[in-house]
This record gives structure tokens, C-alpha cells and sequence, in this order.
């Protein structure tokens, strides 16, 4: 029997690698780029012509950077991190710049506060956008897949949504294969100190524009962390959309947030998870709930019982209380059982997403993108939540 639920975690973790990457990965990449060590192994110096580019007007990444003239690039082989935001600007993804063919990611590196200007400006001359859409990714996606998933999403939904789309890359541990032990390390280092790189390059998102953030499955965590690290916050998004959240289920019930204004007058039950056994202290911080509420007008989170990947972390955190091992993302109806607080009651609503399926990386499926787009500017109404059952009917199920 241990086995077999051995066998099953191991395919979950495949899985969940897969997945957490989207549908949006391009086929064919080699996966051989040298990074840092690309001249001694005899890679090019430029792009090499960059035959097949693509190209973003903006990314930002805390992954390590390799000079290259009056540019930086990163790429699969990238292994360290910066120890600051770095801020990109014309950005463009060459799938055979790096030698036998690997991949790089090139850009040119600017200030924050020229970064800023530069994205306002889009916003106020691209008669097709009107709102910026930050996204943190999920665990072990690689630089390729962030690119391409916001270059993607341009090409697709740009137009129909009014979103400028801006990937936060942040380093993980894509390139080992080890994947089962890389979890509980990224979950533990380097989604920890992406939140906490984040937090310091804070005025970045304090736009002119209407800006939200989008993230995905670990990138949540990495969001919250981002949020319990910023220092005098102020509303600075209009939406966070969390979509498949890695985090803890109780993350806005009324025992784990202290901080947040208390009311009698609550509905529902709280069950706070009582035994924590050796569990990080970032993992049982409290008031990551109130955190992001600061920072938002509103938070949707998109959960789906059926995801398959979710359940990893009920592996790693055995012993810590339910509340604690289970994951927002796939226990959303219990979460909002718990969510008792008039506070959070006004200013979270929860989308049930599992008419998906057995799904993980449903967040850049048609249902999703158009809820994004709904929820854009205003109607964060618990009521306008029920719009969703319009979308459902488009929705890839599987």
C-alpha cells in the first residue's frame, strides 16, 4: 500500500511539473543553452539571427542575467539569481541563439522608475490596452515557458481583455530532474526569497495605470510572501487572481488573520489546525490573508477539487493540521467555510472551477481569461460572481 501511494506522489510530481508550466510551452526546445558558460562551450555572442524570435515589450526576473553588450539574457541553464528585481525592456525569445540551438531570452535592462514610465506609456498610446497584468508563475516553470505564456497571451487575448501582460520570472529549480526532493527545497528558498525581492522593487506596481496580478499555483505563495513583506502597503492592484493556489486553505479565515478588523456579526464555522510540527515559519506566519488585502481591491480565487497536482503538498506537510496541508487552490469550499470575517467576506470571492476536471493549468483556459477580463475594472460583487456560470459553456473541460 505504501507503495502504491509512493508510486502515485511520484506521478503526481511529474505531473505536476507539466502542468504547472500551461499549455502555452513551445515543442522542440533543446534544453542545451550553456548560459554563463555559453562562450567557453563555443556558443554565439548576439542572437545569431534569432530564427523563429518572439517578442515581449516587458519582463521582469529575479533569475541571474549574462551580459552580452549593450543587452542581458537568461535561458534554461541560468542557475543563480539576482539580488534585485531586474526590469527588461524589448524583450524578445530566440529559440536558436545558444549553442545546438538552445534557447535565450534577451532584453535590455532598465531602471525601475524608466520601466515604469515605459509601461505607462504603452498603456496611454496602445489604443487596445487599458490595464496592466502582472503574473507570477508556478513552481519549476523554466524562462521559455514565462516568455512564452505572456507572448501567448498577447497574441491571443491582448485585444479582447485590454490586458499589457508583464511576466515576473522568478528562479526555480526547472533543470533538475530530481523534482520530488526540488519542491519542499523551492517552496522553502526560492519562493521565499522571490517574495521578498518583490516586496523590495514594491514601487514598480504603483502604476498610473490599472494593474492586477495574475498568479499561479507555487507563484501564490510567492505572492503572499510578496505581500507579508511589503513594508507601509498601500492598494496598488485592482484584482489579484489566484488561480490554483499552492498555499494554505485557511489563509483567509478569521484565527490565521489576527490583524484584520473583527466582527461579531460572522457566519460559517472556524476550525484552526491546532499541531504544527517543524514547518517553516514563513508557512505559518500569520495574516498572509490580511496582507494581500491590503494590497488589493480584490482577490478571486479560482479552485477546482478535481486538480490532481494540488495534493503534492499534502505530502510534504503531513502532521500540520488540515487548514495547514491542504491547499486553497483545490479546497476552496471548505477555505470559504472558513473565510467567517465580514472584512474578507466584502473583499475575497471564490470561483468554483472545477467543472475543468482533473486540471491543474486551467489559467489560461477561456473561462479563466474571461473572468479576468470581467472582474478587470470594478464588479467584485459576491453576486457578479454568478457571471461565471455564462463562461462555463466555453470552457475547455476535460
Amino acid at each position: 500500500m505504501k507503495f502504491m501511494k509512493f508510486t502515485s506522489f511520484l506521478a503526481a510530481t511529474v505531473s505536476l511539473v507539466a502542468a504547472d508550466s500551461g499549455d502555452v510551452k513551445a515543442k522542440g526546445s533543446s534544453g542545451t543553452e550553456v548560459s554563463t558558460e555559453d562562450e567557453f562551450f563555443g556558443g554565439r555572442s548576439g542572437d545569431g539571427g534569432c530564427i523563429g524570435r518572439k517578442d515581449l515589450p516587458f519582463l521582469a526576473t529575479n533569475v541571474e542575467l549574462t551580459e552580452d553588450g549593450d543587452e542581458y539574457y537568461f535561458g534554461f541553464h541560468s542557475r543563480g539569481t539576482e539580488s534585485e528585481t531586474k526590469f527588461l525592456k524589448d524583450v524578445r525569445y530566440c529559440p536558436d541563439a545558444g549553442r545546438f540551438g538552445a534557447y535565450r531570452i534577451y532584453g535590455e535592462v532598465v531602471p525601475l522608475e524608466e520601466f515604469k514610465a515605459l509601461v505607462e506609456e504603452e498603456i496611454r498610446t496602445n489604443d487596445a490596452l487599458d490595464h496592466v497584468m502582472c503574473h507570477f508563475h508556478g513552481w519549476s516553470v523554466d524562462p521559455e515557458t514565462s516568455f512564452l505564456q505572456g507572448h501567448n497571451f498577447m497574441e491571443m487575448h491582448a485585444e479582447d481583455t485590454g490586458y499589457l501582460w508583464i511576466p515576473f520570472t522568478w528562479r526555480s529549480t526547472w533543470q533538475d530532474l530530481n523534482k520530488l526532493a526540488n519542491y519542499d527545497f523551492d517552496r522553502n528558498s526560492y519562493a521565499i526569497e522571490a517574495g521578498e525581492t518583490y516586496a523590495a522593487s514594491l514601487d514598480v506596481f504603483k502604476l498610473s495605470a490599472p494593474t492586477s496580478l495574475m498568479a499561479h499555483s507555487m507563484g501564490n505563495y510567492v505572492t503572499q510572501l510578496f505581500a507579508q513583506n511589503t513594508v507601509d502597503p498601500e492598494m496598488i492592484f485592482e484584482n489579484i487572481f489566484m488561480v490554483a493556489a499552492d498555499v494554505r486553505m485557511d489563509l483567509f479565515a478569521t484565527d490565521s488573520n489576527p490583524a484584520a478588523p473583527q466582527a461579531t456579526n460572522i457566519k460559517g464555522k472556524t476550525d484552526q489546525a491546532k499541531v504544527y510540527l517543524d514547518i517553516p515559519d514563513e508557512e505559518l506566519r500569520e495574516n498572509g490573508g490580511y496582507a494581500l488585502t491590503q494590497l488589493a481591491n480584490h482577490v478571486h480565487v479560482l479552485w477546482n477539487t478535481g486538480d490532481p497536482q494540488l495534493g503534492i503538498r499534502e505530502y510534504f506537510q503531513r502532521g500540520f493540521g488540515e487548514n495547514i496541508r491542504r491547499a486553497l487552490g483545490k479546497f476552496g469550499a471548505d477555505a470559504e467555510e472558513l473565510t467567517t470575517l465580514p472584512y474578507f467576506q466584502e473583499r475575497v470571492t471564490y470561483h468554483d472551477f472545477s467543472f475543468e476536471g482533473e486540471d491543474h493549468s486551467y489559467q489560461f483556459y477561456e473561462a479563466a481569461v474571461n473572468l479576468y477580463a470581467e472582474f478587470k475594472s470594478g464588479g467584485n460583487t459576491v453576486a457578479n460572481a454568478g457571471g461565471l456560470n455564462m463562461l462555463r459553456a466555453n470552457s475547455r473541460v476535460n
